[in-house]
């Protein structure tokens, strides 16, 4: 693990320092807003400004990068990122603020795309899970450090934006310092949305269902909490369950997903976050804890099952980077849509309005599930855990490319399963129905 860690470990410092900032900003912006009297309505606008910035970043990034190199851009795209959380202080007009959203989210998912793209080109393909599982724990634990911070006293308003700034500065360090060398980039291909449903239906409308919970947790939560009354500490302890709950689940939910399928695990993740979503609209905040733990195992693994269901799914001759890609572009626009029918629902039907549709979100994802065929064991893929906010190139390592590698670990999967059950079958005996088609 040494070996495979400690050549890109600049990078690992890099992304950590740069979440810190982002999940301080994600959850900072939302409750200053609401100090300063905005509706909910309009603070979900100026949220989803951050995720149209990250759309704009997945068109053009690559280009600005090609052209000037990974340091000098990762150097422009922190300052301009620098340059919107510091931005806020300076005035409270709304849509000055949605303008800076928008300038962060193109400066952040660039600078995660320029991070990506230098651990692909130093990871090898036998290292590829090893190095995307401590890549998700530390973006978790970096954003979920990043919302502790909201427990910072602040009576001007003031500090916690130049906190969050000073985090973004330093995550250049690492990166102005590194000796690895830059890698090429090429152009990001992806397919059509109609193409990839008539490919992985359930695995599209996953994607898009995970985005809308996952970014309207991120950018609307710290709203309802602080629409309830509760204090910054309150608001940042709120969040963090929610993220530990994100972390500690991907493993146990992988496991379940690899033995039982995809369309178990996204049924269990999906009921989970309906339940939690009831849980906090029915008891007005009273479970606030508990619901926000519940939530954080659930939603944040539905993007990751999409992409396992995906694989399932995809024939060979189909490009799975194109895929994933294509998949994580339906996330991010059902996470730019999210603050905004989630800022109509609290404004329409009070503050309860964001759970209630969360909780008709889960519901259709669960009825939408229980609508799909059960891939048998011996067409399934591998599950991996991906981190919630990701640029174009992350599907360039993940593990799944390398057919060797997925084999081995069904293979793997299997003998635990003949072993636990005393030699018997353990590999899934369901019969397909004649009229599914893999693809």
């Amino acid at each position: 693990m040494r070996s495979i860690v400690f050549p890109i470990s600049s990078l690992f410092f890099a992304i950590a320092l740069m979440c810190v900032g982002y999940g301080l900003l994600m959850s900072l912006v939302g409750i200053r807003l609401q100090e300063f009297g905005n509706s909910d309505f309009v603070t979900g606008l100026v949220n989803a400004s951050f995720f149209f910035g990250a759309i704009l970043s997945s068109l053009s990034a690559l280009k600005v990068i090609s052209s000037v190199g990974h340091i000098r851009s990762f150097g422009v795209f922190a300052a301009l990122l620098t340059f919107a959380s510091l931005g806020h202080i300076l005035t409270q007009n709304p849509l000055i603020w949605a303008l800076f959203r928008a300038l962060a989210g193109y400066s952040f998912y660039s600078m995660l795309l320029i991070i990506e793209s230098w651990i692909n080109e130093k990871t090898g393909s036998g290292d590829r899970s090893k190095v995307l599982s401590i890549y998700t724990v530390v973006f978790y634990l970096a954003t979920s450090s990043g919302q502790l911070m909201l427990q910072v006293e602040d009576a001007t308003g003031l500090l916690l934006f130049v906190l969050a700034s000073m985090f973004i500065v330093l995550s250049l360090i690492p990166i102005a310092m590194t000796k690895i060398q830059e890698p090429h980039l090429h152009k990001v291909d992806r397919m059509s949305v109609p193409q990839l449903y008539g490919i992985a239906k359930l695995a599209l409308v996953a994607s898009f269902a995970g985005g809308i919970l996952v970014g309207g947790f991120f950018t609307m939560a710290p709203v309802y909490a602080k629409n309830m009354g509760l204090s910054n500490a309150s608001i940042s302890m709120f969040m963090s369950i929610a993220l530990l709950g994100a972390l500690l689940s991907q493993w146990p939910i992988g496991w379940i997903s690899d033995r039982l399928g995809r369309k178990i695990a996204i049924l269990g993740v999906g009921f989970m976050s309906l339940v939690a979503s009831l849980l906090l609209w029915i008891f007005d905040g009273q479970l606030l804890f508990l619901g926000a733990f519940l939530l954080g195992i659930s939603i944040f693994a539905i993007y990751p099952l999409s992409l396992a269901r995906a694989n399932d799914t995809t024939d060979v001759e189909v490009s799975a980077v194109e895929i994933s890609r294509t998949l994580l572009m339906t996330y991010g626009i059902g996470s730019f849509l999210a603050p905004v029918l989630i800022g109509a629902s609290m404004n329409f039907l009070g503050n309860g309005g964001m759970f209630l549709l969360f909780s008709g979100v889960s519901l259709a994802l669960c009825g939408y599930t229980l609508l799909r065929d059960k891939v048998p064991f011996e067409e399934r893929s591998i599950y991996v855990p991906v981190p919630s906010a990701s640029g174009d190139i992350l599907p360039e390592f993940d593990p799944r490319q390398d057919e060797e590698w997925v084999q081995e670990q069904k293979e793997h999967i299997a003998e635990e399963s003949w072993n636990s059950l005393g030699n018997e079958e353990s590999t899934d005996r369901e019969t397909p129905d004649n009229s599914h088609n893999p693809l």
